[in-house]
């Protein structure tokens, strides 16, 4: 079993410290320096608008000032993180945002016009309002209103429950690893009995998901990690025996320079990803590295 150094923890820390975004540090501190939530709460409050959505590139591949709601769902996964409460004007705004825009979409789209606005990733282009309900973000976004129950519209909540379970009765044996990933979000917030038989229909799926073989992992896949980046993951145990491998090369795929890099790249606007994004991405992702090897236990810090 490999364990990451302290020498190589050492590294990761100094990068961050020296190159993530202020949100990514303070995410880093909360969880290995004993750091608060409050900076991590302001830091937010910054990419907010005055919608209440979140914008301002807090999702780096989307440069847009405006809001959308997958942005927004990005920031409430920051939130949920370091577990902050209802009372905050920043949560109770988000969850304001959300309820008008499913009332003006009747779902929640994942590209708005302006996202073409501004720099962005070729997959973030605009070209027409999803439709039907697009689980990805939705399904996420009704998680949020299950964390935070009273923002929950009585008349809406039925309809939130539709979008979830229509789907999981059809019973696909496969779907896109991001809307699984969205319903992983979701089953992390609701309660039981829909908690179990979404996690029950997501143990069933997950070999037909996950992508096994060793030599895609070094190219944009579903890895083991993302569907089950904890022990107390749903999917752990089904994933058991391919998440130690994967734990073993995320390890291995460490930079001299500290950090880990994305999977993907934009092929356009090639030194703007470079010179912008690329850095953002890489300080986000070596936080979310390091807090999924100390789930694991995989982090020797003597």
């Amino acid at each position: 079993m490999k364990m990451l150094s302290k020498p190589q923890f050492d590294l990761a820390k100094n990068y961050i410290i020296n190159h993530a975004r202020p949100i990514d540090r303070h995410l880093f501190n909360y969880h290995f320096l004993n750091g608060s939530k409050s900076p991590i709460l302001a830091e937010l409050e910054k990419y907010q608008n005055s919608d209440g959505g979140v914008g301002n590139a807090l999702e780096p591949d989307i440069r847009s000032s405006f809001s959308s709601p997958v942005v927004t769902s990005l920031a409430m996964q920051y939130a949920r993180d370091v577990n902050l409460p209802w009372n905050l004007p920043f949560i109770r705004s988000v969850m304001d945002y959300f309820t008008r825009i499913y009332e003006k979409y009747h779902h929640w789209p994942l590209r708005l016009p302006h996202m073409n606005e501004s720099p962005h990733a070729e997959w973030w282009h605009y070209r027409g309002l999803d439709r039907p309900f697009s689980h990805n973000p939705g399904v996420e976004i009704i998680g949020y209103y299950h964390a935070y129950p009273q923002s929950i519209p009585e008349n809406l909540l039925p309809l939130f429950h539709d979008h979830v379970f229509q789907y999981i009765e059809e019973q696909p044996d496969h779907i896109d690893v991001h809307k699984m990933l969205c319903y992983l979000r979701l089953v992390e917030e609701m309660p039981d009995p829909g908690k179990t038989i979404i996690i029950d229909y997501l143990r069933d799926i997950s070999r037909q998901v996950v992508t096994e073989d060793l030599s895609q992992w070094s190219e944009y896949s579903a890895k083991p990690l993302w569907l089950a980046p904890s022990p107390n993951s749903p999917l752990y145990n089904v994933l058991e025996d391919v998440v130690h491998w994967n734990l073993d090369f995320e390890i291995d795929q460490q930079l001299p320079d500290g950090s880990w890099s994305p999977l993907w790249e934009w092929g356009i606007e090639k030194d703007f990803w470079k010179n912008t994004v690329l850095p953002e991405w890489k300080g986000w992702l070596t936080v979310q590295v390091l807090k999924v090897l100390k789930r694991y236990e995989r982090i020797s810090f003597d």
